[in-house]
This record gives structure tokens, sequence and C-alpha cells, in this order.
């Protein structure tokens, strides 16, 4: 599946799920539900949240993140060297999205391990 038939996946199946980018290794959107500079903008916060909780981490790198605000939340999910972030309702269910977060990730490696016959 490619990136931006999974995020088009997402926000069709996920009822909190407003906005979502799929972020590769070099910090860049892979695909994404909003507009280019949007998309460039969520994925450099994204980036910069896990860069910050890695620098709080004593020990790995962090894999998942969570902030909330009363609009809604940001959810971050790091899967090797790609990265998926969801902006979301207010008062989401917060273990489905990371699950459809990781589900996203998986399926678009799937897809470029196919393409790289890995």
């Amino acid at each position: 599946m490619t990136g931006d038939q999974a995020v088009r996946e997402l926000l069709d199946v996920s009822e909190d799920v407003v906005a979502a980018v799929i972020v590769g290794g070099d910090g860049e959107p892979l695909a994404a539900s909003a507009d280019g500079e949007t998309a460039v903008r969520a994925a450099g916060i994204a980036s910069a949240m896990l860069a910050y909780a890695d620098a709080l981490r004593t020990t790995g790198d962090a894999t998942r993140l969570e902030a909330r605000t009363p609009d809604g939340s940001v959810f971050v999910v790091r899967d090797g060297d790609r990265a998926a972030v969801a902006v979301t309702t207010p008062d989401p269910v917060s273990g489905l999205v990371l699950h459809d977060l990781r589900t996203v990730l998986r399926q678009t490696r799937s897809r470029a391990k196919e393409k790289t016959g890995a």
C-alpha cells in the first residue's frame, strides 16, 4: 500500500484522526492528508518532538508520543526510520489512534520492501 493510500484509509477508518503525515528518515513528509507546506511543518514538529523525547530518555529512543490540548491531540509513532503523526479531535481513544498509526507505518514499510526487493 502506498503512503497516500494508507493515510486516506487511516482517515476513513478512524473517527478521531482529522489529519495525518508519514515522515521519512530524512524528516520530510512521504505522504500526507494536508497540503505541502502544512505537511512539511507537521513533519518538522514530529521530528522535533521525537528528538526532544529522545534527549529526555536515559535508554533507547522514544517510539510513541501524545500531546493533548483542549482542542485535540497530536500523536507521533516511530517505527525504524519512519514516523507517523496524527492530529485528532478532543478526547480521542489513545490506544486506537496509536494502533492505527503503527498499522499505517507497517503497511507502508511492507510496500517499501516490495519496491526494493528486500
